[in-house]
């Protein structure tokens, strides 16, 4: 898909232009069907509740270190690095390669580690981006930015799917089948963006910036790793938490990147080179420590 995104960008088919638009649409209905069908089906115990903890502590401990490694670049771009820091690619990445390996109850421990991915990619990584695309252009209104994130499609569809969740509410099934259909649009029109934005002439700054962010998560990943390993006890839970800390950059850079102005293309191959590298690290944590 990727590849097919780049070769009719490459034919002149859709210019990224189009691909703004793609990014919308993506925005305001796959993406916000996918949270919602993903949280309202989870089974919610009290013993669950630490996992969202694990991707706040990972994710804000990474968005706090590169908001001082990269406090040189200019606004936009430090802006753009510091988003792409912090942020798991886990419902289109981990959950099909998680069911794969290890079935489908295991998806319970992924999906509590995307809800408290979800709050730092909605609650930080979108109010940093905010902040960094009006910084030095207007006075920077943090009330009317949380009211801009609370407005978000994705962000309502996951404060729905826990409220019907808790609330025991149950869909009608017309309505969880069209919520279904929307919710696997997602996947391949992401993929195809990524392949739209696909660009790999990018100046030697631009290319170290790149360098410094891929470094930056998977120094942290794998110190994660290291203590999961050496402190949780084997289990299924150990085996999900390891492949979910090295995961790569969440794919709503992309449309975040469009909404405000930011750099696509250096976007996209972050997305891009950390999905390859995850890829592989993951199959090696997997085999190399045993986790099945």
């Amino acid at each position: 898909m990727i590849a097919f995104g780049y070769l009719i960008k490459k034919f002149d088919f859709l210019t990224e232009k189009e691909g703004k638009t793609i990014s919308k649409f993506l925005m305001h209905t796959t993406f916000p069907a996918l949270m919602l069908v993903s949280t309202v089906r989870i089974k919610l115990e009290p013993s669950l509740f630490l996992i969202p903890f694990i991707a706040l502590t990972l994710g804000s401990s990474l968005i706090l270190t590169a908001w001082f490694a990269f406090r040189k670049y200019p606004n936009r771009l430090r802006g753009l690095l510091i988003m792409a820091s912090g942020g798991f690619n886990t419902g289109l990445f981990a959950f099909p390669i998680i069911e794969g390996i290890w079935g489908r109850d295991a998806l319970v421990y992924a999906i509590m580690f995307d809800i408290g991915n979800t709050f730092i990619v909605f609650g930080l990584i979108y109010t940093i981006g905010s902040y960094f695309a009006t910084k030095g252009i207007e006075k920077v209104d943090f009330k009317a930015i949380f009211l801009k994130i609370v407005k978000l499609p994705p962000v309502q569809g996951l404060v729905i799917g826990l409220l019907l969740n808790v609330l025991g509410i149950k869909l009608p099934s017309v309505a969880l089948d069209f919520l279904d259909i929307l919710a696997k649009g997602n996947k391949p029109i992401v993929l195809l963006l990524m392949g739209i934005y696909l660009n790999f002439s990018l100046d030697k700054k631009q290319v170290q910036a790149v360098v410094k962010v891929l470094a930056l998560r998977y120094v942290f990943g794998l110190s994660a790793v290291a203590a999961l390993y050496f402190f949780a006890q084997p289990s299924v839970f150990q085996s999900i938490m390891i492949v979910c800390v090295v995961l790569p950059v969440g794919l709503t850079l992309l449309p975040f990147s469009d909404e405000l102005n930011f750099d696509s293309r250096m976007a996209a191959l972050l997305v891009n080179l950390s999905m390859l590298i995850s890829f592989g690290l993951m199959w090696l944590l997997v085999l190399g420590l045993k986790l099945v």
